[in-house]
């Protein structure tokens, strides 16, 4: 089969690799269709070393080979979760694959092959169908883009009434644009390239703002005629934009963590104890949650505006230097695609 390798440095390469086998409950699914996740540009394609197996964690398809399944069926199309779980601890019995217990647990992309590729070997229990009203590309954004934001928004008990805004329109940010706005909320959209300006825009953001334009807590601050915001999804990974996210929070308003930021700066009384203001993070949806999250589908979130660049297997690096050049959307790996 053909798959994607990332070298040490770049570019990125379409290889051949063996056929994965059915075995025991881990079945084969030809894969429709892949996401590029900036986890995959950054921790990976831009570091300097080798990755240890295919990339891709983000993915949907269809089963084409089984062994002794309990459930799934050649032909059957699915979503599939990258984490794998024991299933028996607390955190798998509450669908937080994420936090299993198990200390062999694996992630495709990252510690076993991943969805970059024709075909991969998984375990059933990491499968859910996929609802005959979603296609594989929208299966492909359900993980992260979509998944771990709306987990997020949820979390927050974010209402229709609420101003949320957005810092960072890469997919993730994108993402909860669509989501919240879909929920009747005021998005205001923070980003420096305005590429992803416009696309927020498109989907539903009411205002956009610039930081090179001025300070954008200021910015904000006069957009929501001096109240600031009642939710705030940090989607950037850089430690000053959460600090505006929290300088704007609104008294008993929430700010999460979406991106990956190995640092911060807060200030306790004045961001938390003064305001009460709640902090969260959110990495990955609980499997629970699955059905709320393809019915945002089903109710019309703008995939077709929000997926922007579809790519074959053989293009991969191609793929991976548009989407570094942040001029895009949701970036795909899908069979036959030409860009």
């Amino acid at each position: 089969m053909r798959g994607i390798k990332l070298l040490k440095e770049p570019p990125a390469e379409t290889r051949v690799f063996p056929d994965p086998t059915p075995e025991g409950d881990e079945v084969v699914v030809r894969v429709e269709a892949a996401g590029l996740c900036g986890t995959d540009l950054h921790n990976l394609y831009e570091k300097p070393w080798e990755a240890p197996c295919i990339p891709g964690h983000e993915g949907a398809g269809t089963v084409v080979a089984v062994d002794r399944p309990q459930q799934a069926k050649v032909g059957d199309h699915v979503f599939m979760m990258a984490f794998s779980s024991c299933g028996r601890c607390e955190m798998c019995r509450a669908g937080y694959f994420a936090y299993c217990k198990d200390k062999r647990r694996t992630m495709h992309g990252f510690t076993r092959n991943g969805f970059q590729a024709e075909y991969v070997r998984i375990a059933e229990n990491q499968l859910r169908p996929l609802p005959e009203f979603m296609s594989f590309e929208q299966g492909a954004t359900t993980m992260d883009p979509i998944g771990a934001t709306y987990h997020a928004l949820k979390r927050m008990n974010t209402e229709a009434a609420h101003t949320v805004g957005v810092f960072g329109l890469g997919p993730m940010g994108l993402g909860a644009t669509a989501i919240a706005s879909q929920m009747g909320c005021r998005v205001i959209g923070v980003e420096p390239v305005p590429y992803r300006r416009n696309l927020a825009k498109q989907l539903g953001a009411g205002e956009v703002v610039d930081p090179a334009a001025g300070n954008v807590v200021e910015q904000i601050r006069e957009l929501t005629n001096g109240e600031g915001l009642d939710r705030a999804l940090e989607c950037s990974g850089k430690a000053e934009v959460l600090t505006a996210a929290l300088d704007l929070a609104k008294p008993l308003a929430h700010v999460a963590f979406i991106a990956e930021n190995n640092e911060a700066t807060v200030q306790p009384s004045a961001h938390f104890n003064r305001k009460e203001v709640s902090l969260s993070g959110s990495t990955v949806f609980p499997m629970g949650e699955y059905a709320e999250i393809c019915q945002l589908f089903a109710d019309g979130l703008p995939t077709e505006q929000f997926i922007t660049h579809r790519f074959s297997l053989e293009q991969a690096d191609e793929a991976y230097q548009t989407f570094a050049g942040r001029q895009t959307g949701k970036v795909l790996f899908v069979p036959g695609s030409s860009g």
